[in-house]
């Protein structure tokens, strides 16, 4: 059977459904589902309009669809997840493929990574692991913002930072080939950066080599509500990363200093500040401040429900306040130290660009960027 059948059959979905996804007619896309040969611009409509990277229709399947030891780590995320989410799992599992062909070979994870265990799945123990984490690499900033920590990762902690592309999913993690590899969606950048300290939690806490992928939706980041014990560990540690106990406390002295604040409780002005001072949304800097007592149980909620229903977003009341902008957060479509061996790889005419483009979401423009910016870099 020709290998563009075998996927279409694989995916179960009707010829209806497939040709309004990618505007062939569905008199065409049943003819190519019972083996008649598709052409280079049905075969891409049918990756753009499924959202399949081009190699799934030449290979007949899905990567997560293989017997390899990478597909059985993303195989129960293809089968839990709904359908139209298993083209994210497929990027993802795409993309750590491609990655650790082209990395170094490494037989374990890096060792701090094994080192930073959790006891038990407490409060207590996330807000240590989060203390220990900035004792590590951060300990001559143990107070201050993490707005730079995609930079971290790739710097200091080696681990890969990926974007997912048209995803439901708010973010991903999984630990393979002696790499960490964290994924997160493009959203508002406060979200984007609790998203990825997230993962950086799951990554710690609940990855070992050769354990299953972890995809998260967005009721599992940030929820606070009907969540697993794993997920509020995580959110736990990201609040206590992002938001440092003895931090917060000097940013809100400093805050209520400055606007004269003579009231004993926590407005909703001293927290939009807070938000921006550490670069995280209204909502996760409330809520942090909740856990801190500093918030009534509940507090967190209605503040953010009463800016929303007056102003229409936190972030809205904040600009009509006239407050500082925020800082800015780069979180890249991939990390810098993935992207030097992509370079390199294309260089030495090991790969191709339009290969590695498609393996990483990337254009070629954005390549030729890298290239640019590695070859400057090189020559300081």
């Amino acid at each position: 059977m020709d290998g563009v059948a075998r996927l279409l059959q694989s995916l179960e979905l009707s010829a209806e459904n497939i040709a309004a996804a990618t505007r062939l007619s569905v008199e065409r896309v049943q003819a190519i589902i019972e083996g008649a040969p598709a052409d280079l611009s049905e075969l891409r409509a049918l990756s753009q309009g499924l959202r399949l990277p081009m190699r799934a229709f030449a290979l007949g399947r899905r990567t997560a669809d293989g017997e390899g030891e990478l597909s059985v780590l993303f195989r129960s995320a293809a089968q839990r997840g709904p359908r139209q989410q298993q083209s994210t799992v497929d990027f993802v599992a795409g993309f750590v493929e491609a990655a650790i062909r082209i990395l170094p070979n490494r037989a374990r994870p890096p060792e701090w990574l094994g080192e930073m265990r959790p006891v038990e799945q407490t409060s207590l123990e996330a807000h240590r692991l989060a203390d220990r984490f900035r004792d590590v690499f951060l300990p001559t900033q143990l107070d201050a913002p993490l707005t730079d920590l995609p930079a971290l990762l790739n710097d200091k902690a080696e681990i890969i930072v990926g974007g997912l592309r048209l995803s439901r999913y708010e973010g991903a993690s999984v630990v393979v080939g002696g790499y960490g590899f964290a994924f997160v969606s493009p959203r508002f950048p406060g979200r984007m950066l609790f998203t990825l300290a997230h993962e950086l939690g799951h990554i710690i806490a609940h990855h070992r080599q050769g354990e299953p992928a972890i995809f998260d939706s967005s009721t599992q980041i940030a929820a606070w509500k009907q969540r697993s014990i794993n997920e509020r560990f995580v959110d736990t540690f990201a609040s206590a990363l992002l938001l440092p106990t003895r931090g917060v406390a000097r940013a809100l002295k400093a805050i209520r200093t400055a606007l004269n604040a003579t009231s004993d409780s926590v407005g909703d002005i001293e927290l939009l500040y807070l938000a921006r001072f550490f670069g995280v949304s209204f909502e996760v800097a409330a809520r942090r401040c909740e856990q801190l007592k500093l918030l009534p149980q509940g507090g967190a909620t209605a503040l953010a429900e009463a800016l929303k229903k007056e102003f229409g977003s936190p972030e809205k009341r904040a600009d009509v306040l006239g407050l500082p902008p925020r800082p800015e957060i780069r979180i890249p479509k991939v990390s810098d130290r993935l992207l030097l061996y992509v370079v390199d790889r294309i260089e030495a005419g090991r790969v191709s660009a339009g290969w590695a483009a498609e393996r990483f979401g990337l254009t070629i423009g954005d390549l030729f960027d890298a290239h640019g910016r590695i070859a400057r870099e090189r020559r300081r």
